[in-house]
């Protein structure tokens, strides 16, 4: 049965509609209808009077380690279901499960895991497949990860390893400045995956060859990569000049200063970045809260995860909502849900199916509180997910309103 949503505001693919009524059914947006709030007095179910709310649609984050004290890295499925179903509460609708550098049998682990969530159906947020952040990285901009475990560029050992497993690769990051790094980026390319350059000391130069062999993705930008400087603009500024290269953003203001989220923006234009989260077990953890990434410790200190040893960022304690209010304030709510739903699609090949509420689109639309400034309700496929907390024990239930 088909039900309307009335919403205060329609927000998607960069432009805002005042009074709207979502058409769903059979889990697709259908249409738009426009209102006069003074001619509806009452909305009967199963429509769904969200009239103080704006509908956007379902973010997307391509770049997520784990959350709420889960790492994906546990390689089971369990894991993996637990935060997806978390991930609801922030308004992500679909991502991409992200193993770092490790050793090969817990790389395995997780996109088995990760395939078995996939072929079987997450109970949250749609998994979409991996992100491969790694082995293949520079140890000089290695960040956080594991430098023990970082290995040079190589076709036959990824196909070694991973074997029938990549076909659950939808994005690698490497750095194509190292020896084997061209040819593994041409190879990743011909097979359909997105090469992303990151955690790497690519020059210009070298990152020009990376693009010419391939290269269209470029991980969480400025950072765990050579910096721009104006006699050695390195690829932080190719990134910043070229158009083949979507750029990642953790829009969390402490990653990347707002001032240079927002130059980032102006340089690419505002379909050419998005949004991830990068984030790790420490999301939505308190202060003090501790983990580990392969033998080393991380800790939650004021909204940041830091390595213990050296006290470097260990990725992000943010989910994407925070990405969108963080964009939102220093642009627009129609750039943000930009860069945080339909670029990310574009990215992955969803164009018109996720990642924007144009009829036709997979019905996953989030319902924002302008006031509090947080995600109220989330829908995948048109059912509405009902979330309560994010604690260990308690359970997300899912209610269908299109009975």
């Amino acid at each position: 049965m088909a039900f309307r949503i009335y919403c205060s505001a329609l927000i998607t693919d960069g432009h805002r509609y005042e009074q709207r009524a979502l058409v769903v059914d059979k889990g697709q947006v259908v249409a738009w209808e426009p209102y006069e709030p003074e001619l509806l007095a009452r909305v009967e179910p199963p429509d769904v009077d969200a009239r103080t709310y704006i509908a956007l649609p379902g973010m997307i984050d391509l770049h997520i380690h784990g959350g709420f004290g889960r790492d994906m890295m546990e390689g089971t499925p369990e894991a993996i279901q637990y935060i997806a179903q978390r991930l609801l509460r922030h308004g992500v609708t679909a991502f991409l499960a992200t193993p770092l550098t490790a050793p090969w049998d817990a790389i395995r682990n997780c996109i088995r895991a990760a395939r078995e969530v996939r072929e079987h159906g997450s109970t949250g947020a749609r998994l979409l497949g991996c992100h491969l952040e790694g082995p293949f990285i520079n140890p000089k901009r290695a960040g956080a990860q594991p430098p023990e475990y970082i290995r040079p560029p190589s076709i036959r050992e990824l196909e070694t390893e991973l074997g029938e497993l990549m076909s659950e690769l939808r994005i690698v990051t490497l750095a194509p400045e190292l020896e084997g790094g061209l040819e593994l980026t041409q190879y990743l390319t011909k097979q359909g995956i997105i090469v992303s350059i990151g955690h790497s000391d690519a020059t210009y130069e070298q990152t020009l060859q990376a693009i010419e062999h391939g290269a269209r993705h470029a991980t969480h930008t400025f950072n765990a990569m050579r910096p721009f400087q104006h006699r050695d603009p390195g690829l932080a500024g190719a990134v910043l000049l070229h158009e083949e290269l979507t750029a990642e953003v953790i829009w969390d203001n402490i990653h990347t200063h707002p001032a240079a989220a927002q130059l980032l923006v102006k340089a690419k234009g505002v379909e050419r970045v998005l949004c991830v989260s990068d984030g790790t077990t420490g999301v939505g953890m308190p202060d003090g809260y501790t983990f580990e990434l392969w033998g080393h410790r991380a800790i939650v200190q004021q909204n940041a995860a830091r390595m213990v040893e050296t006290g470097g960022l260990a990725g992000s304690t943010i989910a994407m909502d925070a990405c969108f209010k963080h964009c939102a304030a220093a642009l627009s709510w129609e750039v943000a849900s930009l860069l945080c739903a339909a670029n990310p699609a574009r990215a992955l090949g969803y164009e018109g199916e996720l990642g924007t509420l144009r009829p036709g689109a997979r019905a996953d639309i989030i319902l924002w509180n302008p006031h509090t400034q947080r995600v109220e309700y989330t829908y995948i496929d048109g059912i509405l997910h009902h979330f309560e907390s994010e604690t260990a024990g308690d359970s997300n239930s899912v209610v269908n309103l299109n009975l």
